[in-house]
């Protein structure tokens, strides 16, 4: 198991895109809100998600997700793996979650 790594690829304006890789769990939810609300801070109002590079996802990471979208933040899921993507499917999380 690999934790989850967090990196803007792309600023375009007010939207930015992060990259996810590894796992997005429990020791790694918090990574996430944290990068998702600093780039907030720095003038983001939507934020792509890359999971493309995602092996795991869990219940905390798509909780994680959902606090975001609570605070106000437009968010969107790109270049979801197969493994996010039926993830996403089972348990109805909309790719656009915002």
């Amino acid at each position: 198991m690999w934790p989850a790594h967090l990196g803007i690829v792309d600023v375009e304006g007010a939207r930015h895109t992060l990259a996810l890789t590894g796992e997005l769990d429990l020791e790694t939810a918090q990574v996430l809100e944290g990068a998702v609300l600093h780039a907030y801070d720095a003038g983001a109002r939507h934020v792509a998600l890359d999971c493309s590079g995602l092996d795991f996802i869990d219940s905390t990471g798509l909780a994680a997700i959902g606090r975001l979208r609570r605070d106000g933040i437009q968010l969107s899921v790109i270049h979801e793996s197969d493994i996010v993507r039926r993830l996403f499917e089972l348990t109805g999380v909309p790719r656009v979650v915002a």
